[in-house]
């Protein structure tokens, strides 16, 4: 079966998406990770706990975007670079480990990745017609939403 060249277009847009939003992904897990091993206080081993669930979630998701990426015939650039290239979250470097803060940031770095999946279901959809794919998106954007919504709840 041969691939028309607008299908091959379209494949290597998907890939490129989905090579982005991996490296949001990382960046995600990497600013997870950063809370749970840093921040202190009395209820520490609950968000120890919280924070390792997110982590594991979104470890899980950068798995799947990968093989999605793959199976178009696509490899991801898995390099810091490129994760920092493409990185739309917050690059500040905090002076102050502050429970609040952190949580804050990692909020805003969820919605901001639910809003970059959100823009992108059409293309992501349309690329992916006929397979196994079509709710992808829809997948990967209530995950963040329930990582969000657990993270406000921690907030209050």
């Amino acid at each position: 079966m041969t691939t028309t060249t607008s299908k091959r277009v379209l494949i290597k847009k998907l890939s490129n998406k989905l090579s982005s939003i991996l490296c949001d992904e990382y960046i995600l897990l990497t600013k997870t990770k950063n809370a749970k091993w840093n921040l202190q206080g009395i209820d520490f081993q609950d968000e120890y706990l919280f924070f390792n669930a997110q982590s594991s979630e979104i470890d899980l998701i950068i798995d799947q975007i990968e093989k999605r990426v793959h199976a178009s015939g696509h490899y991801t650039d898995v390099m810091l670079k490129a994760f920092l290239k493409v990185n739309r979250f917050n690059k500040r470097k905090k002076k102050v480990n502050d429970r609040a803060d952190c949580l804050t940031e990692l909020l805003g770095d969820h919605e901001n990745l639910i809003s970059v999946l959100k823009t992108n279901t059409s293309l992501l959809e349309t690329a992916t017609k006929g397979s196994q794919t079509d709710d992808f998106v829809t997948i990967l954007t209530e995950s963040h939403q329930k990582m969000a919504w657990f993270l406000r709840y921690y907030l209050k």
